[in-house]
């Protein structure tokens, strides 16, 4: 009796463990197979996601695709995921979304890894020209993806020019969103309800709403909703707008709910100045908020923010709508020049070379800058006069990069490329340093020039 039950017991476990097995479903553009390889994958995303049907499955999508509008419906954890460089879902212009889930689906647990998503123009959906979510009991986790170029045009549905979240869980984890657009209500992201959304290391670039209406704004995000959380995470968002003058309904606009934006940074993020014709950017706006909620701004830089910011702490630099000091003062960073490098989904950085000016590097703590990217910089003392002894010029017909030093400082060179990896690295470097730049790739190299005493400054260079 005993070894029937041990038998059964085994049996039982097998069929359940064939039963939900996982499995990896391909789909590519031209596919005409069963999806069980590459090459024997799916043409379309309506069949690949039937197969997805146990939990730990994975829709393995190659290259570029157009998905078509897919409502997801699953009761357990499955992936979507791209190619390790990313795969591309392409959209179309002037109709609905790419992805909603609309539907009782309690336990889903979607997961979007390695994915572009481009193209959905237009979009007349009721919510997010890309993604809608309307469900308790659902997560939504993006990795490394991107939202480029998506649109919302609607004037009768709320916003997201990308994503509208309502009542989810959502993680949006290294994510790209850039120059997404609603007429209203986040011109990437609208947050509603009951959700409660993180974002960690993510970029907001050149995002909009184009609504002239003083009420439609939200330039990059919206947040609504009393018992709406959101948590932002070392993200930075540089030149997103929204397109009417007030500042309340800036880049973040929150409504309501409780929002936290940590170790982030914000610049050159405005207004429209209407009152010209042709309308022109007008002045800046990083976070407007209604009197309700509870909102921090915290260990982040920006120009200006709200008076309706609850908090602001742990040596944040912003101008605070209020004359209570010390919130009175905008961050300046015009000379560690700003630059978004599309290679990377991010915006970088130099030090800054003027005596006085902020700086991203290092200003959370030492070793740990502001905003999404991590420069490789320290920050040391800036010495105004040990900088003015320097002069770097670079030859693009010989490759050279010149160096011209007047004192006699103990000097090094190091130059470094966009990821923060030392390329070219020279200890007491002659007051003429001819350097060979032929072995570097094009692009953009930060040079690090070091002297006594923590003396030290940095420069952007273009090596074409």
């Amino acid at each position: 009796m005993k070894k029937i039950t041990i038998f059964t017991l085994f049996l039982t476990l097998f069929l359940v463990s064939s039963l939900y097995s996982q499995q990896t479903v391909w789909v590519i553009a031209g596919g005409t197979g069963d999806g069980t390889s590459q090459g024997n994958a799916f043409g379309n995303m309506t069949d690949a996601l039937v197969q997805i049907d146990s939990p730990g499955d994975v829709l393995r999508v190659v290259g570029t695709i157009t998905p078509g509008s897919q409502t997801l419906a699953k009761t357990f954890a499955y992936t979507i995921e791209g190619d390790t460089g990313g795969s591309t879902l392409n959209g179309v212009t002037g109709v609905g979304r790419m992805f909603t889930i609309n539907g009782p689906s309690v336990g889903q647990n979607v997961t979007f890894k390695n994915i572009t998503f481009s193209g959905q123009i237009s979009s007349i959906a009721a919510g997010g020209a890309i993604f809608f979510s309307n469900q308790t009991g659902v997560t939504i986790n993006f990795e490394n993806c991107r939202f480029v170029g998506n649109s919302l045009t609607s004037a009768v549905t709320v916003g997201g020019g990308a994503l509208n979240i309502t009542n989810s869980t959502v993680t949006i984890t290294d994510c790209l969103f850039k120059e997404n657009q609603a007429l209203q209500n986040g011109g990437a992201i609208a947050i509603y309800n009951n959700s409660n959304v993180t974002m960690t290391r993510c970029t907001f670039y050149k995002n909009s709403t184009t609504g002239t209406t003083q009420s439609l704004g939200g330039g990059a995000l919206l947040v609504a909703g009393a018992a709406t959380t959101f948590a932002v995470n070392q993200c930075t968002f540089f030149e997103n707008s929204i397109g009417h003058p007030n500042q309340d309904y800036g880049v973040i606009r929150s409504n309501d709910g409780n929002t936290t934006i940590n170790n982030s940074l914000f610049y050159n993020n405005k207004v429209t100045n209407t009152t010209v014709t042709p309308p022109v950017l007008g002045g800046p706006s990083d976070w407007g908020a209604a009197p309700s909620g509870i909102q921090t701004f915290s260990k982040s830089i920006g120009q200006w923010i709200s008076a309706n910011i609850d908090n602001v702490t742990g040596g944040s630099i912003v101008k605070k709508n209020t004359s209570a000091a010390p919130f009175d003062v905008a961050a300046n960073l015009t000379s560690s020049n700003l630059t978004y490098n599309d290679a990377l989904g991010k915006v970088t950085y130099i030090a800054p070379t003027v005596a006085g000016e902020n700086s991203p590097i290092g200003f959370v703590a030492a070793g740990v800058d502001a905003g999404a990217w991590q420069s490789g910089l320290t920050l040391s003392v800036k010495d105004n006069e040990f900088a003015a002894n320097f002069s770097v010029s670079y030859n693009s017909q010989t490759k050279n990069i010149r160096v011209l030093r007047s004192n006699d400082d103990s000097t090094s060179l190091e130059i470094y490329n966009l990821m923060g990896s030392k390329v070219i690295s020279l200890t007491n470097a002659s007051k003429e340093e001819n350097i060979n730049a032929s072995a570097l790739q094009t692009g953009v190299y930060i040079l690090v020039i070091k002297g006594s005493e923590n003396k030290s400054f940095a420069k952007k260079l273009v090596i074409n």
